[in-house]
């Protein structure tokens, strides 16, 4: 192992909470850093290209060409004009950003009056690059995922001021945290006044946190396995082993009266990316799309994941690189080793969720009804 410098030490240990997750997202081609939300059959999306510059895209079938945009602040309330009148034959349009430092959502109006609801899938925070909506995903039978009733997300010390004041306008009322209280006790929450923090650990008692931490630090990967051995047995044990825990965590997030509502771990990717795939799974949004959500950490911490491998390349062997690698990153056979692992046990997905985690038909109806824009 070649010498390392001290400068590293923050970013190694940063790395080295990832391990400890065992869950959220992979690498394929995800969907843009955006949305994809319709209550018609219009899809769209929502991208920040600047700062205070939004840019909305979207498809329309025959006979549905978007008229006009509307925005507010709650989806139910995007009624404010923006565009009063939009060309037929448009597609897309660069805005200003009509609100800046607050969620905004918007509603594409179309001919014969349906409206679309679009918003940002990621928010705009500093301390968080993964923090993003469940909002916008389409089930099986059309309906539309309601935007603005459940957040993933990954640590949230790094907060800033303006962070919290944009948290504090969402209404957060529940945080899941699902990290070790080691974890906890290195990288505690910012939160905004009067929020519940509810730890539900998803942490093998055979892992420690802190000692895989001071492995990294120390430069040693070697207990750490084969690259990726360490996530796709993780998620393996979360569906075997913590049934319980995930069980109070779907108790818990699908209960309206704790809404809205933070998933989170470390990263954003691990944990809480298993978390967020058994919630869009009960409502009944489709395997593939899960896992498009799931890999999408990787767009969004890409230019961290980039800046810690290249300080990373100078200092490690290749295949040193690799295992930590693969740490960062989130990986379809991640997720696929939990739905494999539900498949094997239970017999199906929507077994697991009904014998494994304890959601009867009637609950998970009633989670549906309440989260589910019917299609127009």
């Amino acid at each position: 192992m070649r010498a390392r410098v001290g400068s590293m030490r923050h970013r190694i240990a940063m790395l080295a909470v990832l391990t400890v997750g065992f869950g959220s997202v992979g690498t394929i081609a995800a969907p843009a850093a955006s949305t994809r939300a319709t209550t018609s059959s219009i899809d769209a999306t929502v991208e920040r290209t600047a700062p205070d510059q939004l840019t909305i895209s979207w498809s329309a079938p025959p006979g549905r060409a978007v008229t006009a945009v509307r925005w507010g602040d709650q989806p139910s309330d995007a009624t404010t004009p923006l565009l009063d009148e939009v060309e037929q034959t448009t597609r897309e349009v660069v805005v200003q950003d009509p609100s800046p430092g607050s969620r905004v959502y918007f509603a594409l109006v179309s001919r014969g009056g349906d409206r679309t609801i679009v918003a940002e899938r990621r928010l705009p925070l500093e301390g968080d690059p993964n923090f993003r909506d469940l909002g916008g995903y389409k089930t099986s039978d059309g309906r539309t995922v309601k935007w603005g009733r459940i957040y993933r997300s990954g640590s949230l010390d790094a907060l800033t001021d303006a962070d919290l004041a944009y948290l504090e306008g969402l209404g957060i009322k529940l945080v899941c945290d699902l990290r070790a209280p080691s974890e906890i006790t290195i990288e505690p929450d910012r939160l905004p006044a009067g929020v519940e923090a509810v730890n539900i650990p998803l942490v093998d008692d055979s892992v420690d946190p802190v000692a895989i931490r001071e492995a990294v630090l120390a430069g040693d990967v070697s207990d750490l396995g084969k690259p990726g051995e360490l996530l796709i047995e993780g998620n393996r044990k979360f569906v075997t082993d913590f049934s319980d825990e995930l069980s109070t965590m779907m108790t818990r997030v699908t209960d309206p009266r704790a809404q809205p509502a933070i998933l989170h771990c470390s990263a954003g990717k691990d944990r809480a990316g298993l978390a967020a795939a058994l919630v869009l799974l009960t409502l009944g949004v489709p395997q593939k799309t899960v896992m498009q959500d799931y890999l999408l950490s990787n767009d969004y911490r890409a230019e961290e994941n980039e800046r810690t491998l290249v300080s990373l390349r100078a200092l490690l062997d290749p295949s040193e690189v690799e295992v930590i690698q693969a740490l960062l990153e989130v990986r379809p056979e991640y997720l696929q080793a939990a739905f494999a692992a539900m498949k094997k046990k239970y017999g199906s997905i929507d077994a697991y969720l009904k014998n494994g985690l304890g959601i009867t038909d009637e609950q998970r109806a009633r989670f549906q009804r309440q989260m589910l824009e019917a299609a127009s």
